[in-house]
């Protein structure tokens, strides 16, 4: 059958580019995906699409597939819970990554349109104010999509967008609105965040490690060799005794044993072991001051 042959072509064509993994019963999903990309690109139909494609998929027409294949779903605060586990255990006593006088640094990957890193910003300036003790952080958003990355780095959202998980007080604190009823995040915020393409497939080669990575509902879509492809350069790129956030419906059983997990406020996060330090380790570390 000719639709489900392209099908089967393009779901094999976002597992090598992405690692996730379209199955039959999924296929519905992708032709609708696929149908939405036929529209933006001017062709009459997935047949006509799958013309195009057939012969190699690159420029425009490569990255709409990988901008529509993935879920881009997100909001502010997504599961509160979270945000309060994460600055219960990186201010925590015996519970910190932190040494003294370091840059906090945490990496949002997959940070779609951008709501977690300012989530994340946020939560550490109302920390910073409450304890009125100065905090240095930064943090890192990525996403394989350009679409939702670009709309991240305007910091604009709409009405809608800012209703969803937002507090009030914090809207009014951290946003001002325009005459057409959208909200930007106010550079105080933006100025903590860098963006920039990555593709969790791909190899990091970022400088210094991290105190902690949210990689939520990723992994999920992953089959069980792309998984632990990913979680070993996650590993790599996490400071000893640093935090891992995935999704709620995501686990770490059966794909590392790098990692202990924590049980705060009834959310399940994962902490890498300790181990005895070599000369590599305090090489990675002593970037970090």
């Amino acid at each position: 059958m000719l639709l489900e042959r392209i099908l089967q072509f393009f779901a094999k064509e976002i597992e090598a580019e992405l690692g996730i993994v379209y199955s039959e019963s999924n296929y519905f999903q992708l032709q609708n995906r696929l149908e939405e990309i036929a529209k933006q690109v001017g062709a009459n139909d997935i047949y006509a699409l799958y013309e195009s494609a057939k012969g190699g998929l690159t420029g425009p027409l490569k990255q709409l597939l990988l901008d529509i294949a993935t879920n881009n779903e997100t909001s502010f605060f997504r599961d509160p819970k979270i945000y309060k586990s994460i600055e219960t255990l990186l201010f925590g006593q015996d519970t910190s990554p932190l040494q003294p006088y370091e840059t906090l640094r945490i990496w949002s990957a997959a940070c779609s349109t951008g709501q977690e890193p300012l989530s994340l910003a946020m939560m550490l300036t109302e920390r910073s104010e409450k304890t009125k003790a100065a905090l240095s952080f930064n943090i890192l958003a990525t996403d394989i999509s350009e679409r939702v990355l670009n709309k991240a780095k305007t910091g604009v959202y709409t009405q809608l967008e800012v209703q969803r998980g937002l507090p009030a007080p914090m809207m009014l604190k951290y946003f001002t609105k325009d005459d057409q009823d959208r909200w930007t995040a106010s550079m105080e915020l933006r100025r903590h965040i860098e963006y920039g393409k990555l593709n969790l497939r791909d190899k990091f080669g970022f400088n210094g490690l991290f105190h902690t990575i949210l990689c939520r509902n990723v992994l999920i879509y992953q089959s069980v060799e792309g998984k632990r492809d990913i979680l070993t350069r996650i590993t790599e790129a996490l400071c000893p005794g640093g935090y891992l956030i995935l999704g709620a419906g995501e686990s770490l059983i059966g794909l590392s044993n790098d990692f202990e997990h924590k049980t705060v406020d009834g959310v399940i996060i994962y902490r890498k072991k300790i181990q005895q330090q070599t000369p590599e380790n305090f090489e990675k570390l002593e970037k970090l001051a």
